[in-house]
């Protein structure tokens, strides 16, 4: 098969149109769109394409002949949402567990080591010496058991946590001591001492954590969503945060992104958020996934990661 043209949808589509074509050669024959509102009248007919699923969501209007799609993000919710499907869609896995899991335990070691408290009470000339906590025999409760998961479970465990998952099976997996089915939810959370959300967005993820799960959890318990915002209920949470059902919790995804000004989620006691930063997508990550899953496209091997439209991941 001759290799066929690429189309790159991307903010930064001219770094991974660099560093395609210093593997490919420079006749390559790769186009891009480095915005939003460029992608319909910069794309060509291309059928391999390259891109963010929000950037080719409004391509796929059109019904383009694209016959695959390789993300550059984990979530692809914008692209499983949209009716035309006629084409093959890989993801990311196997890049951002290092970025998450150093995430994850910043915050985990954040809370432990009450740094808030002690930044506060350094501005107030309080001196404190309550001893941290530790996160040695700590159960945290992974919502989400696939490779960024697995990432978080082993790097936690090496410091002595007890990882179990969440996933839609209940099916056990490797590196997690047990795993629980979404029937199971209650004792998932009240066993938990940390709660990790790494849910993709679907119907069945849409709402999982609200004030009955709220009243199911420790109320030591810190809260550490960085999968889809779909999956908490925020009024809940403003309530749980201020009745101190629970301990604390950390966002890094919302229902609406950026989060506006004026959310009461800037205000909460006890709420960290961060701007959807835990694990970006790098250029020089993505494009090597894309290369060995192009070479295999070239050659008519099956992709590797090809996300099933029904599942959603």
């Amino acid at each position: 098969m001759s290799s066929p043209s690429i189309f790159i949808a991307a903010l930064d589509a001219d770094r991974f149109r660099s560093i395609i074509s210093s593997e490919l050669g420079a006749s390559a024959d790769i186009n891009v769109a480095s915005r939003k509102e460029l992608v319909q009248e910069s794309y060509h007919g291309e059928e391999v394409v390259l891109g963010r699923p929000d950037f080719l969501a409004q391509l796929m209007d059109s019904a383009p002949p694209v016959r695959w799609v390789q993300s550059t993000w984990a979530g692809v919710t914008p692209l499983i949402q949209h009716a035309y499907k006629s084409y093959v869609l890989t993801g990311v896995k196997g890049i951002f567990g290092q970025q998450m899991s150093e995430y994850v335990l910043a915050h985990l070691l954040a809370h432990e080591g009450r740094l808030r408290q002690r930044w506060q009470n350094q501005l107030s000339g309080l001196w404190d010496n309550k001893v941290s906590g530790s996160l040695r025999d700590k159960t945290l409760g992974i919502m989400g058991t696939g490779s960024i998961g697995a990432a978080v479970a082993e790097s936690c465990s090496a410091l002595g946590v007890r990882c179990t998952g969440l996933n839609s099976s209940g099916n056990s997996h490797p590196g997690f001591q047990q795993v629980f089915a979404p029937r199971e939810l209650t004792e998932f959370l009240r066993d938990s001492d940390y709660v990790l959300g790494l849910l993709p967005d679907l119907p069945a993820t849409t709402g999982l954590l609200n004030n009955e799960a709220f009243d199911s959890m420790k109320t030591d318990a810190l809260l550490i969503n960085v999968g889809r915002g779909n999956l908490i209920v925020e009024d809940d949470l403003v309530v749980a945060l201020k009745t101190q059902k629970i301990a604390g919790a950390v966002l890094d995804v919302f229902q609406q992104e950026p989060l506006p000004n004026n959310s009461v989620l800037w205000s909460v006691p006890n709420l960290t958020i961060t701007g959807h930063i835990a694990a970006v997508s790098q250029p020089d990550d993505i494009a090597g996934l894309f290369l060995q899953n192009y070479e295999r496209y070239c050659s008519g091997q099956a992709l590797l990661h090809t996300i099933d439209f029904d599942k959603g991941y």
